[in-house]
Order: structure tokens, then C-alpha cells, then sequence
């Protein structure tokens, strides 16, 4: 082999073992199904782990929730803290609850019939409860752009009240 094949040889593997890596390692966010994306928020969010705080960290935020939901976080965030205390976000939108048990069970995630962006998520944790999610499919992945609560307005609606 001479000098060039082999250095073609070496280049055309390094090209071959850098998408393989793309491949393998890259963001699975854009690849997952909704259910999956949504199952991913239960697990990184569980009672108990040191999450509670992350409503108000833009980057945390934006992988969970669209561009206008996280802008509306923040804004409450920053009154909650400009006020010492509670703006529009009195309780866990995630789990529609203000306590929790350690442990969130039978997590059941069915899609909406007809309604290819609508999901009811059904959770154990101190009760059975439902909520209905809306997700966006984004450049980016799957971003929830609302929650509808079995009682009271959506979180988008709470989120957008004047403070």
C-alpha cells in the first residue's frame, strides 16, 4: 500500500467511525416515540429526587416543555421569586399535586383517538389520577405544550394569567 492509499485507508475510517458514533450515541430525543418522551419526564422527574427546583432552569425546562411553556415558567418563576412566594404555580404540574408518595406507579400513557397530539397519562401517586398531555413534535423532539387538569383550567392557562 503506499503512502496515499494508506492515508485515504485511515480517512475514509475515520469518516466511517465518526457517523457510526453519530449513530449510536446521538440524541435519542428526536427518535422517540411521544409515550417514550413522556415516560422520560416521569422518570427524571420522581418524588423524592432533588427536581423539584428545576421549574424555574430555562435548559431543563426546554427539553421538556415548548418554547412558549418555558417562557411562561420562567416569567412565574421570576415573580415567585421577586414576591418571596407563590405567583401563579401553587402546585407540581407534572403531578397535578402539591405532596407526593416516594414513588410513582402504574404510569399508563394511551394516545387520544383522533387526536394524533393528545395523550392521557394515568399515574398512581397518593391517588390515581390523569391528565391530559399535549405535545408538539419540534426540531428538537417531542415538547409538551400543555396540560389539561381533570378539574380547573390547563397549565397553559394558569401559566398565562396576569400576575
Amino acid at each position: 500500500m503506499t503512502i496515499l492509499q494508506n492515508m485515504t485507508f485511515r480517512y475514509a475510517l475515520f469518516i466511517s467511525l465518526l457517523f457510526t458514533s453519530a449513530a449510536c450515541f446521538g440524541d435519542d430525543t428526536k427518535k422517540s416515540s411521544p409515550e417514550d418522551f413522556i415516560r422520560s419526564l416521569y422518570r427524571f422527574h420522581q418524588p423524592g429526587r432533588e427536581t423539584r427546583d428545576w421549574f424555574g432552569d430555562k435548559k431543563t425546562l426546554s427539553k421538556y416543555f415548548d418554547k412558549e411553556l418555558t417562557a411562561l415558567f420562567i416569567k412565574d418563576d421570576d415573580c415567585a421569586k421577586r414576591e418571596q412566594g407563590v405567583c401563579n404555580l401553587d402546585f407540581d404540574p407534572v403531578y397535578a399535586a402539591q405532596d407526593f408518595d416516594k414513588e410513582t406507579t402504574n404510569l399508563q400513557i394511551v394516545a387520544v383517538a383522533g387526536q394524533p397530539d393528545l395523550f392521557n397519562v394515568t399515574f398512581t401517586n397518593l391517588g390515581t389520577r390523569t391528565l391530559v398531555y399535549r405535545l408538539t413534535n419540534t426540531p428538537s423532539g417531542w415538547r409538551i405544550s400543555d396540560i389539561k387538569y381533570p378539574e380547573g383550567p390547563s397549565l397553559k392557562e394558569i401559566l398565562s394569567r396576569k400576575i
